[in-house]
């Protein structure tokens, strides 16, 4: 059975005020989360993983193997990485999309800093030894919140 309309009372609740927010006050969002979302399209398919992640220059990297499917982003410029907070109580949140082109880093200086960046362990099992980093082309972000 579907409730009438009138059951429903969406027009009582209290305005939402939506923000957008700053490139800069997206990276200090960004800094302060462990793990996102990567998205990006694979065999005419929009595929998305948890990953966790690191955030150093104004770039996200993320741990994967050389066997996985996020092992195929390097060039890849329909990537985007996606972290998000909510809280449902206060019906409040904020989500950061950064997009951009992945590459697998080469860099031995980077490695060195990545690797001695303190980070949580990858998701997935096994070694994931090859970080992918994000070089953003856009970041953008909204802030949603009772009025």
């Amino acid at each position: 059975m579907i409730p009438s309309s009138e059951a429903f009372q969406w027009d009582s609740v209290s305005p939402h005020e939506d923000e957008e927010l700053s490139e800069a006050q997206c990276w200090s969002l960004l800094g302060g989360q462990e793990t996102g979302r990567i998205a990006f399209l694979q065999d005419g398919r929009l595929l998305v993983f948890p990953v966790n992640y690191l955030v150093h220059k104004k770039n996200v990297y993320f741990r994967t193997s050389a066997g996985s499917g996020l092992a195929l982003l390097p060039g890849d410029l329909n990537t985007s990485f996606q972290v998000d907070a909510h809280d449902g109580e206060a019906m409040a949140g904020w989500s950061v999309l950064v997009s951009g082109r992945a590459n697998t880093v080469r860099d031995e200086s980077l490695l060195t800093t990545l690797w001695g960046m303190r980070s949580t362990a990858p998701y997935g099992g096994g070694q994931r030894n090859l970080f992918v980093g994000i070089d953003p082309t856009q970041v953008t972000g909204r802030r949603v919140r009772m009025g």
